[in-house]
């Protein structure tokens, strides 16, 4: 088996910059957002407005797998507790839906932008 080759600084940093990045999500509660959740949130933010089965194909995620994510960081999670608040389900028309960012979820995804770029955003989550 080949040795790996030590880290490098700059990976370091980025991994760093990586972690700090996700900060803003992770101390939305108390305990440990699941990574999924993140992932399904920056995805929202990239491409709002897609229906629920669209970020499954593009995450290569079930759609119900995917549901359950957003339903948890949106108005509730499992077994009807508060949700983060970050997106929410709106009806495009009789069949379609479209997960759009709320205010809050847009607070969140500036902190965490400003904290990839180093730079910090000032408005404070409620």
């Amino acid at each position: 088996m080949q040795e790996a080759e030590p880290i490098s600084a700059r990976d370091r940093k980025a991994a760093q910059t990586l972690l700090s990045a996700l900060t803003p999500i992770s101390e939305l509660r108390e305990r440990p957002i699941p990574m999924p959740f993140a992932v399904v949130f920056l995805s929202v933010v990239l491409n709002e407005g897609q229906p629920v089965g669209w970020y499954a194909k593009h995450l290569n995620m079930t759609r119900f797998a995917t549901f359950k994510y957003v339903q948890s960081i949106g108005e509730r999670g499992r077994h009807n507790a508060a949700g983060l608040g970050l997106v929410t389900i709106k009806p495009r028309n009789r069949v379609k839906t479209a997960v759009v960012v709320t205010d809050k979820g847009r607070v969140v995804a500036a902190q965490v932008f400003a904290k990839l770029r180093g730079t910090h955003a000032h408005k404070k989550i409620d």
